[in-house]
């Protein structure tokens, strides 16, 4: 039994012992009140009543800021009585515009903070937030693995998922036909793509089989050990032995054999291209491009169709033996400050920015109804997908998508998200530079694939060094 769920059974054993007191006692009014007199909702189960009185609430992160402006009137509307204050900070260096604030006592009540949670946690900028996240009956309607991220210390939730773009792996529909090869199933696992990749690789007609924003290396753990986070992250340790070094090794040697497309800037690159600074998934010549959802809308584009292209999204295949559909995800966090005087308030205002019902209702409207000054639709598709399963909010969601069955296929299979390391995890990214990309073995990955290191003689040491980053970053989080 998992730790929330425990907990839940817990406070369901405790609500049926304070029904029986309650029956035979004569004090009526014990149970409904605090000692001080207040009805403390968030302690009993229900969340708190929202204030009546008039406050201003302040937010940033760095989706679009029409946007924000837009979801702000709508929470206004909901709460006349709260004025909502966009921040607007320049995405270059976030989380030092976030640094500044801090120093002025002016960090914003609700927030975003920029894929290094290691920062937030060494700033004390997260605020804690579990008794409203506990006694939120909207909780339960969250992405189930979307729940637990945030506890950083096992007991206190003090960051949410905010903003979901999953992996996606885009096919080439008409170079798959040209090339007589069947599309896969929707259902496809990791091992049938990575057969696809090589057959899909034909040399004397400059076809490669595939090119990467998102890795292997990323993919495999999570997917083949229904991990819950990169690097074959289990909720409490990490194990790069197994997954992770077979990926690496298998990474390098699909760029040294020409499976992979030629690495941007690189002679082969010029060679294969003629130019060495194209992405190769503009050229015609790549069957399978691994990346992010927002790269649905850039395929739709001429630069695309016209040369002959169709691109069409699949869900990262799952692990041949796994157990869950958990699969990598671009996942955003926010939190709320812990010096902001209305953490009721904020946190409200953080879950309708993020993934409350209502927010992703009026997020709906905008992607539909916003329009930029020459009276063109800001959003082309939905900017992300939303973190709740409310089946209404998915289905209205999908009219706003092409109508091809791939992106029926897609949305059905994209609910159980695994966020990358460094927004999520303690000690991630800080591992990453200070081991991971700039150790003793220089940049892993580059060492790997130039030959110098074999991923399954060095995966003990990293897997060691990240569990002590991990639990290192923990001892930060004293606050």
């Amino acid at each position: 039994m998992t730790r929330k769920a425990l907990g839940k059974l817990l406070v369901m054993l405790f609500v049926l012992l304070v029904i029986a007191v309650g029956c035979s006692s004569d004090d009526t009014g014990s149970n409904t009140e605090s000692d001080n007199g207040v009805n403390d909702g968030a302690e009993s189960g229900t969340l708190p009543e929202m204030t009546d009185d008039e406050i201003t609430l302040t937010y940033a992160s760095w989706k679009n800021h029409e946007l924000n402006e837009f979801l702000a009137d709508k929470f206004m509307e909901k709460y006349p009585n709260i004025t909502v204050e966009v921040v607007p900070l320049d995405t270059e260096g976030w989380n030092d515009n976030l640094t500044n604030l801090a120093s002025t006592g002016e960090l914003p009540d609700v927030f975003w903070y920029n894929g290094n949670v290691d920062i937030a946690i060494r700033n004390g900028w997260l605020g804690d937030f579990t008794e409203y996240f506990e006694a939120d009956p909207e909780t339960e309607d969250l992405l189930d693995t979307m729940v637990d991220p945030g506890y950083f210390d096992g007991e206190r939730k003090m960051a949410a998922a905010t903003d979901y773009f999953p992996y996606a792996v885009f096919l080439d529909e008409n170079l798959f036909e040209r090339m007589n090869v069947d599309m896969p199933s929707p259902d496809w696992t990791y091992n049938e793509m990575i057969d696809l990749i090589q057959e899909m690789t034909v040399p004397e007609q400059g076809i490669f089989g595939y090119n990467t924003g998102g890795k292997l290396l990323t993919i495999a753990p999570i997917v083949n050990q229904d991990a819950v986070g990169e690097f074959g992250w289990d909720g409490e340790k990490y194990d790069l032995t197994t997954d992770w070094a077979e990926a690496a090794n298998l990474r390098a040697e699909f760029i040294r054999s020409g499976v992979h497309a030629p690495l941007f800037d690189t002679d082969e690159a010029e060679a294969a291209f003629g130019d060495r600074e194209i992405w190769p998934a503009s050229t015609g010549k790549v069957a399978i491009q691994i990346d992010a959802w927002w790269t649905v809308g850039a395929f739709s584009e001429p630069e695309f169709t016209d040369k002959g292209m169709k691109w069409v999204p699949y869900v990262v295949p799952k692990g041949d033996n796994a157990e869950t559909e958990n699969k990598p995800a671009y996942i955003d966090f926010g939190t709320i400050s812990p010096a902001t005087e209305h953490p009721r308030e904020a946190y409200e205002l953080m879950k309708f920015f993020g993934w409350s019902k209502d927010g992703w209702e009026a997020k709906l409207e905008a992607f539909k109804t916003m329009e930029d000054g020459n009276g063109n639709l800001v959003f082309k598709h939905p900017d992300g997908l939303p973190l709740i399963k409310d089946q209404e909010i998915w289905d209205e969601l999908r009219t706003l998508l092409p109508d091809s069955h791939y992106h029926d296929d897609f949305l059905e299979r994209a609910k159980n998200p695994v966020s990358l390391g460094g927004r999520a995890l303690p000690g991630f990214e800080t591992f990453l530079g200070e081991v991971y990309f700039g150790g003793e073995y220089g940049d892993v990955e580059t060492a790997i694939t130039n030959g110098e290191v074999n991923a399954h003689d060095i995966a003990p040491d990293l897997t060691e060094k990240a569990n002590e980053y991990y639990e290192a970053a923990l001892e930060e989080l004293n606050y």
